[in-house]
């Protein structure tokens, strides 16, 4: 058999047109969402929250604030809005309801629901927004490994592992932040891996400054690639003659208006809803609860009830000096560790093991690119010690380590690259194999059902609200699908409610999803094995 020949016409371009295909089915089939356009009256219902797509408060504080931005025309929110919003809900000096988020998001996914209320599907419009970021992102990490010197279908299915075999698979159905911050680290990456010339360095500046719009600790996740960035620019500018080095250094001092863009529109947003163009949201008084009366109140039930003593304590402990970088502490650093790596809840371990494989292909990298390797490894190595010191390192009611979807980004890389060079190693690919498919299946099984969570800390006091035993794993979303938990009909799929929930079961539904990701992820795998060990 000419292996040659017959990885030719597997590489062609109809392969790559089915890998598309593909993989926007799989997105479609798990998108979550309802038919209709919501009233804000009809949001606040538990049919659209808990028990329908906005079921928690990231998605809700975004939505709501899309929502006063395109119905209402405006920054700050009516009682009903910020009922919607809450607990991710703060208030102005002036007395004005406003988010606490950064506002990146919810403008981001206007396009999607102005064309979603065209078609009646407002609300999955907006979320089909994010699968397009996820769906870039996976072909992104494919085009960063191919210009590293991988080949083009190890990165396709290390970016296919990224997006079906880790939490990322959750989050980029819904409305979160994760998977615009990983476009923006990614499109950083591919411009500083595939020129050397200063005007790609003005995509740097932009993006690093748009990650800060999209989510504040971004700020701290970019720093690498912002450092690495100006230390690429000084070596250009050193080339040449001194003539030819005053004009680089002139023309690179422009290429820092990229980074103006994105703060110029941060800072008017800042001004127009909180009054000060320096007021970041994090900052504001935050409002937990808001009474019949539509007055903000200081306690909330939900943290007097539900929330551990010590968190509590550590929430009083911020309340009386509220800074931008507050609920970061140092002695979070080894519970913070625990919950991202080791917990039954939240651990990398016990929802995406595969993505640790990633690690193989960034040592093989570093004897040929090391101050790549470096790169990558600052910016995973940001992203843990950040979110380990953050003082709710679960992320809230969470599907797996949602913080940790930036360095799932970064080993996929990594994945890639090991996949291109040991693509016969049989050690490799069975381990590959084998946690692919247990990786696959927890995450299918989150995305099609529900991110509603709780971590294990809170646990206990729940079962004594609720009288029974509650689940804090993956399992709990296998309960999902008997409609045990939330959702009446055992899947949050809008193509499931609206198409096949008749037809199909909650757990043959998840078959059906489950099994195409399979299918992709052998398909890359087959195609990658023809291939010859890259060198």
């Amino acid at each position: 058999m000419d292996l040659k020949k017959l990885q030719k016409n597997w590489t062609s371009p109809i392969l790559s047109g089915l890998v598309v295909l593909v993989v926007a089915i799989i997105l479609l089939l798990s998108l979550r969402g309802l038919p209709g356009t919501p009233t804000i009256k009809e949001l606040n219902t538990s049919a659209w929250s808990f028990d329908g797509p906005l079921e928690l408060s990231p998605e809700r504080g975004r939505f709501a604030l899309l929502y006063s931005l395109v119905e209402n025309h405006s920054l700050t929110f009516s009682v009903a809005v910020a009922r919607l919003a809450v607990p991710d809900l703060a208030i102005t000096s002036m007395g004005k309801y406003v988010s606490l988020f950064a506002p990146g998001v919810s403008f981001l996914v206007v396009p999607g629901y102005v064309i979603g209320k065209y078609f009646g599907i407002s609300q999955v419009g907006t979320y089909a927004m994010i699968a397009v970021f996820a769906f870039m992102n996976m072909f992104l990490i494919a085009s960063i490994v191919k210009r590293l010197g991988g080949r083009w279908y190890a990165g396709v299915l290390g970016g296919a592992t990224f997006l079906f075999a880790s939490p990322a698979f959750a989050y980029g159905v819904s409305l979160y932040q994760h998977h615009v911050s990983v476009f923006l680290l990614l499109v950083s990456l591919w411009a500083l891996f595939s020129f050397r010339n200063i005007w790609s360095l003005a995509i740097v500046w932009f993006a690093c400054a748009a990650s800060i719009v999209v989510d504040n600790p971004n700020l701290f996740l970019m720093f690498p690639v912002g450092l690495y960035a100006l230390v690429r620019l000084f070596e250009i500018v050193r080339k040449g003659g001194k003539k030819t080095q005053s004009k680089r250094f002139v023309f690179g001092i422009l290429t820092f208006a990229g980074f103006l863009i994105p703060l110029a529109f941060f800072g008017w947003y800042n001004y127009s809803a909180y009054g000060n163009m320096f007021q970041l949201p994090g900052t504001l008084e935050g409002v937990a609860e808001i009474d019949a009366y539509g007055n903000p109140k200081k306690e909330s039930t939900y943290q007097q009830e539900v929330l551990t003593q010590e968190q509590l304590a550590s929430l009083q402990e911020m309340k009386g000096d509220k800074t931008a970088v507050g609920f970061f502490e140092t002695r979070n650093l080894y519970n913070g560790f625990y919950i991202h790596f080791l917990s039954p809840d939240r651990g990398v371990f016990a929802f995406a093991p595969v993505m640790l494989l990633g690690i193989f292909g960034l040592v093989l990298l570093y004897r040929k690119q090391g101050r790549i390797v470096a790169l990558l490894t600052a910016i995973i190595g940001a992203n843990i010690l950040l979110y380990s010191m953050w003082g709710d390192p679960w992320g809230g009611w969470a599907f797996g380590s949602r913080y940790l979807i930036p360095t799932y980004a970064v080993l996929a890389i990594g994945l890639g690259m090991a996949l291109s060079q040991w693509n016969r190693k049989w050690w490799f690919i069975g381990l590959f194999a084998v946690l692919f498919v247990y990786s696959g299946a927890v995450n299918t099984l989150g995305t099609i059902t529900s991110m509603a969570n709780p971590p294990k800390v809170q646990v206990l006091a729940m079962e004594k609200q609720s009288g029974h035993e509650e689940k804090y794993t993956y399992f709990r979303n296998w309960e999902f699908l008997d409609s045990k938990y939330g959702s009446p009909i055992g899947s949050k799929s809008y193509l499931y409610d609206v198409w096949f929930r008749g037809v199909l079961t909650p757990r043959e539904y998840f078959i059906l999803v489950y099994l195409l990701v399979l299918g992709l992820g052998a398909s890359m795998l087959t195609v990658n094995f023809i291939g010859r060990e890259k060198k």
